[in-house]
């Protein structure tokens, strides 16, 4: 099942395993790949994956807008979301 490798993966990166682009480049790869397949996750794992991908969309190592975050910023809300979701 799809959803332990987002969760190794997300885990890896909040215990700082791996670096930002590396967890980037990971994530948008397995979402890709997931969408490419056409595998079909429960409506609100859905969510949740999607809602990881935009926040690594948004985030800029330098940012300079309301729509752009920190590295600090992407751990805090994939570790929130992280927490919410497998506790």
């Amino acid at each position: 099942m799809t959803e332990n490798i987002y969760k190794l993966l997300i885990d890896k990166f909040l215990n700082n395993g791996i670096s930002v682009e590396e967890f980037i480049e990971a994530y948008f790869k397995q979402w890709q790949r997931d969408r490419d397949n056409r595998i079909i996750h429960d409506p609100k794992f859905q969510r949740l994956i999607d809602r990881f991908f935009t926040s690594c969309d948004c985030y800029s190592d330098n940012p300079q807008g309301p729509l752009e975050i920190s590295e600090s910023e992407l751990r805090n809300e994939l570790g929130l979301l992280s927490h919410i979701w497998w506790g």
